[in-house]
């Protein structure tokens, strides 16, 4: 049989179809359903779009989990329930699931720490190295020192570090104290760029042994462009005792060269931005601390019932716009700041009369409408743009705080 030239070029056209369409099928993402405790045998074959559904249950890990494969920005690997139910995933181990592929996203899980000693639960995730593009959101994380631990890795005499991480809508406390002298931080990041942590609650973060200071969460290690946005911070919840700090650019600091991206460990943040936040109750301590942090924006932050903000060492630099402070802002060792249009007491129990019981409405709302231009924020409530309004909140009653700590409570 003879072809004619359009008809050779019709048959290589669908020939070419069909092998694609071969191809297609052949690294076609699959949903893998999870329903025992050894993970690793389902995640070391993971592959771009791939759905891990966990069916809904207790499960409790026998070693630490590798997620090493690598997701697309089309096509991130997802950890989930399978179905409508609560997934409780219990971690006996130093380190839950160790991060190491790029563009996961774990969302929708309850992860308990129990370990035998508290000095051996450090962290639910660790994402190391060029682990980037992992998304960890609406999740609950309990009992662990530091929850979510982010750090770089040397390769061949060449760092990495995991950029562009957002951690969103996660449940994150401890239910006692912390009985370690280890560090104690919910979210501990050295280096790394372009981290976003936005509308968490972080809570009763104690650490009892060593020197009992803790932070709520840092990003430091020369890391840059990183945004706290819309956290609910409260450092004394349900416990007390300790020297718990809010949130942080620079943390304690990092001293050794290898473990500060870039090598240097001059400064600990560069351009920074804490927007809209709530952080309550740190009686011994700041409830914003800006270490060696360049170029920090905190706008529309209401911080009540802490010592207030501390930017310290000659390599900070803060502009404080819009913001509530109960307490003072203070320039130590070398830091310094700029105000625009705050609202800085040492007591504003007139202003909150409700804070006692986590009613963050004003005895006059008119005081909050009055912000300086030029510095837009987002609503706390809604995440929606805001701008005339001092402090988090336009609308505090569109989201009781009560009745969200009412909720947590409810879940356990």
């Amino acid at each position: 049989m003879q072809f004619s030239r359009g008809s050779r070029m019709r048959t290589n056209i669908i020939a070419a179809f069909c092998l694609a369409l071969l191809s297609i099928t052949a690294v076609r993402a699959d949903e893998i359903l999870i329903a025992d405790d050894d993970f690793n045998k389902y995640v070391k074959t993971a592959k771009p779009g791939d759905i891990f559904a966990v069916y809904p249950g207790l499960y409790r890990l026998p070693r630490t989990i590798e997620l090493s494969a690598s997701g697309t920005a089309a096509a991130p690997i997802t950890i989930r329930p399978a179905t409508a139910g609560k997934v409780t995933i219990q971690v006996p181990v130093t380190i839950g699931f160790k991060v190491t592929g790029s563009h996961w996203t774990i969302e929708g899980v309850e992860f308990v720490g129990v370990c035998e000693t508290d000095n051996n639960c450090e962290h639910a995730f660790q994402i190391v190295g060029d682990a980037d593009h992992i998304t960890i959101k609406n999740n609950r994380l309990i009992d662990f020192n530091a929850a979510i631990k982010g750090n770089g890795k040397i390769i061949d005499d060449l760092q990495q570090f995991p950029d562009h991480v957002t951690i969103e809508d996660n449940y994150i406390y401890n239910r006692r104290p912390r009985e370690t002298g280890n560090p104690v931080t919910p979210i501990d990041v050295v280096g790394g760029q372009h981290w976003e942590i936005k509308h968490n609650f972080i809570a009763d973060f104690a650490k009892a042994k060593g020197d009992k200071i803790s932070y709520a969460a840092f990003l430091k290690g020369n890391s840059d462009h990183g945004l706290f946005e819309r956290n609910l911070v409260i450092c004394e919840w349900r416990s007390s005792g300790g020297v718990r700090l809010g949130l942080s650019f620079g943390g304690g600091g990092t001293k050794d060269p290898r473990f500060c991206q870039g090598r240097s460990c001059t400064i600990q943040h560069y351009k920074g931005v804490m927007r809209s936040n709530i952080i309550l109750n740190c009686p011994n301590d700041v409830g914003i601390y800006l270490n060696s942090a360049a170029n920090t924006e905190l706008i529309n932050n209401t911080i009540l019932n802490t010592a207030g903000v501390d930017v310290r060492f000659s390599g900070s630099f803060a502009t404080l716009a819009n913001n509530i402070i109960e307490g003072r802002v203070k320039e130590r060792d070398g830091g310094r700041f700029r105000e625009v249009n705050n609202v800085v007491e040492p007591d504003l129990d007139n202003f909150f009369p409700g804070l006692a019981t986590y009613n963050l409405s004003p005895e006059d709302p008119e005081d909050l409408m009055r912000a300086a231009d030029d510095f837009p924020g987002v609503d706390f409530c809604t995440g929606k743009s805001q701008s005339r309004w001092l402090g988090a909140m336009t609308q505090p009653a569109q989201c009781s705080i009560p009745e969200m700590l009412s909720k947590i409570i409810a879940q356990e």
